[in-house]
């Protein structure tokens, strides 16, 4: 091998976010920006100040993820999306570990809440020779990648719209565990923007990590009361989520019910949960994403309207809202040919998700697309 390339795009989340990891349906549409990596052959494997040989390379694809993820810990963590997509592929046998040096570039924003980081994995991937691989196997593998060797919980939209999604369509999850509906081609007078809002958003950070708990502990108590389970967060009972609390503090959860059956969040004994916000917006999401669908498919983009506000009210609701972000929806609902807008992805600032009119919102500087 001399050289290898692989691309891929960031997203766009016009409808489910975080209802990901709760099994519901989310609505996403790729962007135009996209991330290039480049694997040319060398003699380690080397990314960015990381050397790497192949003996090292498979001794830490075979390393427990906690001992791996301590090994990685001294270099840089934009390095540890690069190196956790290569040691998964290495330790599924999808690919062997290769000396070569990788090399990135792109045009996906980061820190706004847009998938840079799935955008990176996946064309990661492909640049090691995964291109054979089926595509939403290729996108459980990233996923695997991030939450067990980067340590960042996210669900599974990112890295299947980036590996999957067709430029101009919105496409249809299903995360059970995920599951792609055929695209969905925009109108040509419509169009789905993110609208930057100046505050970074991290899907590793505190407020999402708490919000994602909080949705497992609703569960784990829905199903204590009911004495039976369920198998996703959003397929939990509407009536049944009303003796849910309000708020719950990590150590009653945990003397009262145990762990959650969440692998890639923890409850913390000291910290204060959202527990009712954070479990219902799974299922409600799950039915404003089917609605909202709906709505696209008899040509209607007024009805998706009333259906973000409630999710971007959801959203301020289990903690994962931020001034920025209400400041950015209020000003493009202020404006003509704007249908409706909303917080996005894992929320806390980033960028807002904005369904208009093709090209109602070219003022705005650095409107993502």
């Amino acid at each position: 091998m001399t050289s290898t390339t692989g691309s891929a795009t960031g997203r766009l989340d016009l409808l489910g976010g975080v209802a990901d990891y709760a099994g519901a349906l989310v609505l996403e549409v790729p962007t135009r920006a996209s991330t290039t990596v480049v694997a040319e052959a060398a003699d380690t494997f080397t990314v960015g100040p990381v050397h790497l040989d192949v003996d090292e390379l498979t001794e830490l694809a075979g390393l427990p993820y906690p001992e791996l993820r301590a090994a990685l810990a001294p270099w840089p963590r934009w390095t540890h999306y690069v190196l956790g997509v290569a040691l998964v592929l290495a330790r599924r046998g999808e690919v062997a570990p290769t000396p070569v040096r990788v090399s990135v570039t792109s045009d996906v924003p980061q820190s706004v809440g847009v998938s840079s980081s799935a955008a990176l994995e996946v064309a990661t991937a492909r640049a090691l020779g995964a291109r054979e691989i089926d595509p939403l196997r290729l996108a459980l593998l990233c996923q695997e990648a991030e939450n067990h060797v980067v340590g960042a919980p996210c669900g599974v939209m990112d890295q299947v719209v980036v590996a999957m999604g067709c430029a101009g369509a919105v496409l249809p999850i299903l995360c059970r565990p995920a599951s792609v509906h055929p695209p969905l081609p925009l109108p040509d007078s419509l169009e789905v923007v993110g609208w930057p809002t100046g505050a970074e958003h991290d899907v590793s950070g505190v407020p999402y990590r708490r919000a994602r708990a909080a949705s497992f502990m609703g569960k784990r108590i829905v199903e204590h009361l009911a004495d039976r389970r369920w198998p996703w967060v959003s397929s939990l009972p509407e009536d049944a989520l009303g003796e849910l609390p309000d708020a719950l503090d990590g150590a009653t959860f945990l003397d009262r019910y145990g762990a959650t059956d969440d692998p890639v969040t923890t409850v913390d004994r000291v910290e204060t949960y959202p527990v009712r916000a954070a479990t219902t917006f799974g299922g409600a999401e799950h039915r404003r994403s089917h609605a909202a669908l709906d709505a696209l498919r008899r040509h209607d983009p007024a009805a998706l309207g009333p259906l973000m506000a409630d999710s971007h009210a959801a959203y301020d609701a289990m903690g994962l809202g931020h001034p920025a972000a209400g400041a950015a929806v209020d000003e493009a609902l202020g404006r003509p040919g704007v249908h409706g807008a909303r917080s996005s992805g894992g929320g806390s600032g980033g960028a807002v998700v904005v369904l208009c009119n093709r090209g109602a919102l070219d003022d705005v500087d650095g409107l993502i697309r």
